[in-house]
């Protein structure tokens, strides 16, 4: 018990170390962590594999939801993650994605859970933080930067509406 212990220590100081955070307070409070990155240039998700390594090593599940492909077993073993303790679903909106991260970072069953979506609310960001926290697990959400700009674009974020 010491061990998943000490690897749950390790890797929250691995991913403060490694990602970052845009607030201070974020690191300690936040299980849930949005990524965006380049589809032209995927280093940006290197970033996260120690965090993910080192998670691997817990007795839990890794979950992977991915909006249009299947989890290829050559790229898990690649990256030196668990492929006996990877899951792979494919999911097919946006809403599903959220329940089913949620359901599953609240289920205690995975060391994280990680999802292509496109921006959230903070409403749902607090919502998968608390799911994230009862489950003792971490979320992390991969936003391509194309998928952000469209996302914004059709949220009309820069609208003069949305500006007080």
């Amino acid at each position: 018990m010491h061990s998943i212990q000490q690897t749950h220590h390790n890797a929250s100081y691995t991913l403060t170390n490694a990602i970052g955070s845009t607030q201070k307070h974020a690191c300690t409070s936040s299980q849930v962590s949005e990524i965006i990155y380049d589809p032209q240039n995927p280093f940006t998700l290197h970033l996260l594999l120690p965090f993910l390594q080192q998670l691997g090593h817990q007795p839990r599940w890794q979950l992977w939801l991915s909006p249009e492909r299947r989890l290829n077993r050559y790229w898990i073993n690649s990256l030196g993650l668990p492929e006996n303790k990877t899951i792979g679903l494919n999911s097919v909106s946006t809403e599903s994605t959220v329940e089913m991260m949620e359901k599953a970072l609240r289920s205690g069953n995975f060391s994280s859970v990680i999802a292509w979506l496109p921006a959230i609310s903070p409403e749902i960001k607090e919502k998968l933080n608390q799911a994230a926290k009862e489950g003792d697990c971490y979320g992390f959400i991969l936003q391509s930067l194309p998928m952000l700009q469209s996302s914004l674009l059709h949220n009309d974020m820069f609208g003069k509406s949305h500006w007080h």
